[in-house]
């Protein structure tokens, strides 16, 4: 890596981070585009090891390309807190949230390059599996950072790179085995492939001089057969496509193979039961609570069987005003034997500040089913709002199996919503309310929780789409809704699907949290050390594979090259 002194920036200097810039814009943010992450990070990577990220010379650029991710994430979540009118106001919190976003993606680019710049001038890292593991440093630290970001950010894992893989239906799947961990891990892991790829094949660094040369040897020296097949076998960038191939395979399946439809079944021997269900939306704003009881009861004798409010329908003042309408919502319920999930904002204190974001659950007998209180009030939005406890209801039925309840926001927190994969929700009810262009990336974010939970989302959304979805992200129902309205759809009855991510959490987390914290400890321990560490595993690991150590070469203890041992000195 060139360390020299810049005093006047280049045009590739310039020009990369407007376009890292660019990308980030249309990454995780309002306006998704799937390509969009890859080449932000393989820019950003190039850019910061052709500049050498670690002399004086490199602190203006490192500054400069931070200041393109904080303002291409601010620009990405421009819209976040934005109205149907435009406020320019609003427009500070977005660019502080860049500030931080920012400084998070670059700390894996960061430990990536002082791995490679540690590490890659020795002829183990060359090829083989040495190789493939340094381009897992990166995706492995971005992952661990990203896992404790959401774990105590406010607003969960709003903002992940895996959320721009919607359109990618495989990519998509694979959230039901390692959660958005997964894929987020092969979008960064991609993307250092393909900067890789650039370094190799474009530049042609270290590439031509030792691979051609391996592969002249592979037809004239059967002795370096075995060992190159090796080193191909493990090396990074066809590990990567088998690994793509294979997540491409089983998101694909498991898709086409919701309903067992999978070779020339009839439709009459895969259509799923359904419920009739209605979405009631509405508006605090209008607080109009006889009118939305009389449209509750004409959906209930349309033969709708569920009926859901939108997020926060009505207003309760006083304890009074709540017992009234409970009682009103219980007959209705009893009356025409639905289940009603109904929405209100009840207030604490007698100025009307303070309150609860409440969604309460009546069964067909009348009865509170549950009751449940916002756990995770939108930051910047809510902030008069108490949380409640952080327990996802649920309720057992009949006909429809298992019910639970979350609000909206709630379904950003994957940890949270993993409570209904635990207790095998088969559907989970949403209320929800957004704003402005905010809805239906928000839409498209929550829908990643019924793949990783295997349940059936019913979404009902005022300024907003409401939505249905099931274990295998098929869409069984979308509609755009204002302030008013309603929507019916005919809801799968299926089970709840057990998902590996279901079973074993957040264990591929955890794991690159380990391999993140071994690579950071190569990385500061001194190298003499490290070195002798590499060539004790190597030479375990040669003696478990082979039975003996390799007569025909021996490894020099400075480089970690293997050196070709003279005719003569063998004995």
């Amino acid at each position: 890596m060139s360390r020299k002194f810049i005093s006047v920036p280049s045009f590739t200097t310039v020009i990369v981070p407007l376009v890292v810039l660019t990308c980030t814009v249309f990454g995780p943010g309002l306006l998704n585009v799937p390509p969009a992450p890859y080449l932000a990070i393989a820019l950003s990577l190039g850019y910061l090891e052709r500049l050498g990220p670690w002399s004086f010379a490199a602190v203006m650029p490192n500054l400069y390309l931070y200041a393109c991710l904080t303002v291409g994430t601010g620009l990405a979540y421009a819209g976040m807190l934005q109205s149907d009118d435009w406020d320019n106001s609003m427009m500070l919190a977005p660019f502080l949230i860049g500030l931080g976003v920012a400084l998070v993606n670059m700390i894996p680019l960061w430990i990536h390059l002082a791995w490679q710049r540690r590490f890659l001038p020795q002829e183990r890292f060359q090829n083989g599996l040495w190789s493939l593991l340094a381009t897992l440093v990166a995706p492995s630290v971005w992952v661990a950072l990203f896992t404790i970001v959401y774990a105590v950010s406010p607003i969960g894992s709003y903002g992940s790179i895996a959320y721009t893989q919607f359109q990618l239906e495989p990519l998509v799947q694979w959230s039901s085995v390692a959660g958005i961990a997964g894929i987020e891990f092969l979008v960064v892991w991609g993307a250092v492939i393909l900067h890789r790829a650039c370094v190799r094949y474009i530049r042609l660094e270290s590439y031509h001089d030792t691979d051609s040369k391996s592969w002249s040897q592979l037809g004239a020296q059967a002795r370096h057969r075995t060992r190159l097949l090796r080193r191909l076998a493990f090396a990074p960038t066809p590990t990567f496509l088998f690994v793509m191939l294979f997540v491409s395979l089983y998101g694909s399946m498991r898709f086409w193979n919701a309903t067992g439809t999978f070779y020339m079944r009839p439709l009459r021997d895969t259509m799923l039961p359904t419920v009739k269900a209605s979405c009631l939306i509405g508006s605090a704003e209008t607080n109009d609570l006889p009118g939305y009881l009389n449209q509750t009861i004409e959906l209930a004798k349309g033969g709708s069987e569920i009926v859901l409010w939108s997020e926060t329908l009505v207003r309760m003042n006083n304890t009074q005003m709540a017992t009234d309408f409970y009682a009103k919502a219980g007959n209705i319920s009893a009356t025409y034997g639905i289940y009603l999930g109904v929405t209100y904002s009840q207030y604490l204190d007698e100025q009307l500040v303070q309150s609860k974001n409440m969604f309460t659950l009546f069964d067909p007998r009348g009865q509170v089913a549950f009751e449940y209180q916002k756990a995770h009030p939108v930051a910047m939005v809510e902030t008069t709002v108490v949380a409640g406890p952080n327990k996802l209801p649920v309720a057992d039925t009949e006909k429809f199996g298992r019910l639970g309840g979350a609000i909206c926001f709630d379904m950003d927190f994957p940890n949270f919503i993993a409570q209904a994969g635990d207790q095998k929700v088969d559907i989970l009810l949403q209320p929800s309310w957004t704003w402005a262009s905010i809805g239906r990336l928000e839409a498209t974010i929550q829908s990643y929780r019924a793949v990783e939970q295997g349940l059936t989302i019913f979404r009902c959304g005022s300024w907003a789409p409401s939505t249905v979805w099931d274990p295998f992200h098929q869409l069984w129902g979308y509609k755009e809704n204002l302030g008013s309205g309603n929507f019916t759809v005919e809801i799968p009855l299926r089970k709840h699907v057990s998902t590996i991510y279901s079973a074993v959490g957040n264990l591929w987390s955890y794991v690159c949290c380990a391999f993140a914290v071994v690579s950071l400890m190569l990385v500061v321990a001194p190298k003499r050390m490290v070195d002798q560490w590499l060539q004790a595993l190597e030479a375990r690991v040669s003696t478990r594979v082979v039975g003996s150590p390799n007569r025909d070469s021996v490894t020099d203890s400075s480089t970690g090259s293997t050196l070709p041992v003279r005719a003569e000195e063998r004995v």
